[in-house]
C-alpha cells in the first residue's frame, strides 16, 4: 500500500469527523510527496475533492477537480496510442 492509499483513508476518516482543513492538508502533502506515477494519485484528489466540497471551499476543490481532469485527459491520450 502506498503512503498515498494510508493518506486517503485517513482524509476519510477525518472527513467524517468534520476536520475538513486537516483532511486537505493531508491529502495536499501526501500529494506532494508522491511519485508521478503513483497509481493512487487520481483517488487522492478524489478524496481531496470531496473534503473541499464537504467544507465549502470551491476554490480548493476546483483546484482537485482540475488536477482530476487532467489525469482523466493523460489517460486517454495514452489509450489512443495503442
Amino acid at each position: 500500500m502506498s503512503s498515498l492509499e494510508d493518506a486517503i483513508k485517513v482524509s476519510a476518516a477525518l472527513r467524517g469527523q468534520k476536520k475538513y482543513i486537516e483532511a486537505i492538508d493531508l491529502i495536499q502533502r501526501a500529494l506532494a510527496a508522491a511519485p508521478a506515477e503513483d497509481f493512487a494519485r487520481l483517488d487522492a484528489n478524489r478524496e481531496g475533492l470531496r473534503a473541499a466540497e464537504e467544507a465549502g471551499l470551491p476554490a480548493v476543490a476546483k483546484r482537485f477537480a482540475d488536477a482530476i481532469s487532467i489525469r482523466d485527459v493523460e489517460g486517454d491520450e495514452e489509450e489512443e496510442r495503442f
